[in-house]
């Protein structure tokens, strides 16, 4: 049986106290996942009377047909405890960074990768990156306003950070990247979503280590005012 947690939200506006307790199950995912279901649940509560849309909380694209899905865009999967990111290139495919041992241990039949066919920068089908999870997009150039109404840390996949517009751009960086190479894979300093960032941005950085470490130093830093604070009871 899912345990049962209560949390509390406090939200500082203009010097009024909003209280909200949700009370959901344990996430499969852990943190991360959680953490955009919560931002994208406040923002829709939030929004009309703050007079902020929530629209870029909203990550999951699962439902999209495959041409919707616009060349260049940064997408990333839930995996347990992180999430996975790429750059999509269209036509089925995906350029990603993956660390040793990534993959399949079978090669798959559509695009051939697996565990076996090295690590780094890799060019796969749609399915492979996925590996059976959902598809979910990056939030780029989110203004600070959408992002105040909600604590930082509860949502590792928004950035205020520029994409470049052009999404031709951005998949040739990562063509460029897939002959080049993107460095040693790290967890910490050189990931995925390194990659993905930079591909998109170009300026590599990685939302969740940031946001993780957010989240341990969090109980050891005072309350910053006009932000959410999240209180686990």
């Amino acid at each position: 049986m899912a345990r049962i947690k209560r949390q509390q939200y406090h939200i500082l506006k203009s010097h009024k106290i909003y209280t909200h307790t949700h009370t959901h199950r344990r996430h499969p995912h852990g943190n991360i996942q959680l953490g955009e279901m919560l931002a994208a649940r406040v923002a829709t509560k939030l929004g009309v009377k703050l007079g902020v849309l929530p629209d870029h909380f909203q990550h999951d694209i699962s439902r999209w047909d495959i041409g919707q899905i616009p060349e260049g865009l940064h997408i990333y999967v839930h995996r347990p405890g992180y999430t996975h990111h790429g750059i999509y290139i269209g036509d089925g495919k995906v350029i990603h960074f993956v660390g040793p041992k990534a993959g399949p241990t079978r090669a798959c039949k559509k695009c051939g990768f697996s565990r076996n066919t090295g690590h780094g920068v890799v060019e796969t089908c749609l399915e492979c990156f996925l590996h059976g999870g959902s598809l979910c997009r990056y939030n780029y150039n989110v203004p600070r306003i959408r992002l105040r109404i909600t604590f930082d840390a509860t949502c590792p996949n928004c950035t205020t950070t520029e994409r470049w517009e052009s999404g031709s751009q951005i998949v040739e960086t990562a063509k460029e990247k897939l002959k080049e190479g993107f460095g040693k894979y790290n967890l910490l300093s050189n990931n995925c979503e390194h990659f993905a960032t930079f591909c998109s941005t170009g300026t590599a950085f990685c939302q969740q280590v940031i946001h993780t470490a957010a989240l341990a130093a969090a109980p050891l830093l005072p309350p910053a005012p006009g932000l959410l604070m999240f209180y686990r009871l």
